[in-house]
C-alpha cells in the first residue's frame, strides 16, 4: 500500500484519516496488516502521532472497531423495547451486509482465532459494549412493564443478535429486514414479554 501524501492535519480530520487507514488495512490484509508503521504510512502521518493517541496496536484496533460498531449499531430509547430491539438488529443487519463493513467484520472475526490481542480488544471493546447496551435496553423494558421481571438477561441480550451472527459467519443465509422482523416478533418478544 502506498503512503498517503503528507499534509498537516489535526483533531477530527486526522483521527478520521487514521480510522480510514485502519479499515482499509483490515479489509486488504486482515487485522494482522494493521501495524503502527502501516497505519502511519496509509494515513500520511507518523508513528509518534499514533503513539500519542494509542499506546499500542491493540488499543488502536479496539478503538477503531468500537467506533465502527457505535456508529453503526444504535442504542436508542424509543419508549418501546420492541422498537429499540428492531433498531439494534437493523443496525447489525446493515453492518453485516454493507460491502464497506462486512469484510472488516469477517476479517476481524477470522483473525481473532490467531491473535489473542485482537480477540481481547474485540471482546472487551465491541462485544462488551454491546452486552452492556442490550442489558440496559432489557432493564428499561422491565422497568416499563413490557418485559417479564425474571427475564434471563444474559441470554435475552444475545438472542436476536446471535441469529444474525450465525447467518453471517456460518450459514450464509440472507440477512434482511424480513429476517429482523421475524427474529424480533417470533423469537425474542415471545421469550421476554410480560406474561398476563
Amino acid at each position: 500500500m502506498s503512503a498517503a501524501p503528507a499534509r498537516r492535519r489535526r483533531g477530527a480530520e486526522l483521527e478520521a484519516a487514521i480510522r480510514r487507514a485502519v479499515l482499509v488495512l483490515v479489509t486488504a490484509h486482515g487485522p494482522g496488516g494493521v501495524t503502527m508503521e502501516a497505519v502511519a504510512a496509509a494515513a500520511g502521518t507518523s508513528k509518534p502521532v499514533l503513539y500519542r493517541r494509542w499506546p499500542d496496536r491493540a488499543s488502536l484496533l479496539r478503538d477503531v472497531l468500537l467506533h465502527v460498531a457505535t456508529g453503526s449499531i444504535p442504542a436508542p430509547d424509543t419508549g418501546s423495547y420492541r422498537d429499540d430491539l428492531l433498531a439494534v438488529l437493523r443496525g447489525w443487519a446493515a453492518t453485516l451486509t454493507d460491502p464497506a463493513t462486512a469484510p472488516v467484520v469477517a476479517a476481524t472475526v477470522a483473525a481473532m482465532q490467531q491473535d489473542p490481542e485482537l480477540r481481547t480488544a474485540f471482546r472487551e471493546g465491541v462485544i462488551g459494549w454491546r452486552k452492556a447496551e442490550m442489558a440496559r435496553l432489557i432493564r428499561r423494558g422491565i422497568g416499563r412493564g413490557e418485559l417479564r421481571p425474571d427475564v434471563p438477561v444474559e441470554f435475552a441480550r444475545e438472542l436476536g443478535q446471535s441469529v444474525l451472527w450465525h447467518r453471517f459467519l456460518i450459514t450464509g443465509d440472507p440477512i434482511d429486514d424480513e429476517v429482523v422482523l421475524r427474529i424480533t416478533d417470533e423469537i425474542v418478544m415471545p421469550f421476554v414479554a410480560a406474561r398476563p
